[in-house]
């Protein structure tokens, strides 16, 4: 049992003892110019030893030739994706030519349109008292796909 004190008392004495030894001198000034607190040191160079770099990223992004010129919508009904519309509502006539979708776009605005109004990729193509069709307007990829989407107005949960 004395051994075992015996021992315990020297190690904490001899983990205390640096502790204590440094206790009495000065703390270093801090560097003018502080790095940030994630700056790479400028001697530091990657061992790879037969491995990837982690923080390089292995599929490296091609280089555009051309810069991208962002597209500007227009104004109104004219500036919505189909993406981006939703039926609100329709109104319909006994004269098909008289029937109206509302369509609530982003921002919380609505708009009403009938058939043959265009929003920015496609246009209305036919209003019923259930759906609406729209024709895409970009060209299509295969010409036996159908270039049309039909929307419900009161959709199913899950579409």
């Amino acid at each position: 049992m004395y051994r075992v004190f015996a021992v315990t008392i020297f190690l904490i004495a001899a983990w205390i003892a640096p502790a204590l030894s440094q206790a009495g001198k000065p703390a270093a000034p801090p560097p003018d110019d502080p790095s940030p607190v994630l700056a790479v040191p400028k001697d530091y160079k990657y061992d790879a030893r037969g491995r990837r770099d982690p923080f390089v990223n292995p599929v490296p992004k091609p280089l555009s030739a051309t810069p991208v010129i962002p597209v500007v919508r227009p104004p109104g009904l004219k500036g919505i994706l189909i993406a981006e519309a939703t039926i609100a509502g329709v109104v319909t006539s006994r004269e098909p030519s008289m029937n109206v979708v509302i369509i609530n776009a982003p921002a919380g605005k609505s708009y009403f349109a009938r058939v043959g109004d265009e929003l920015f990729d496609a246009s209305v193509k036919e209003i019923r008292l259930d759906t609406v069709t729209f024709a895409l307007n970009s060209p299509p990829i295969n010409a036996s796909a159908p270039r049309e989407i039909v929307r419900k107005v009161r959709p199913a949960p899950g579409e």
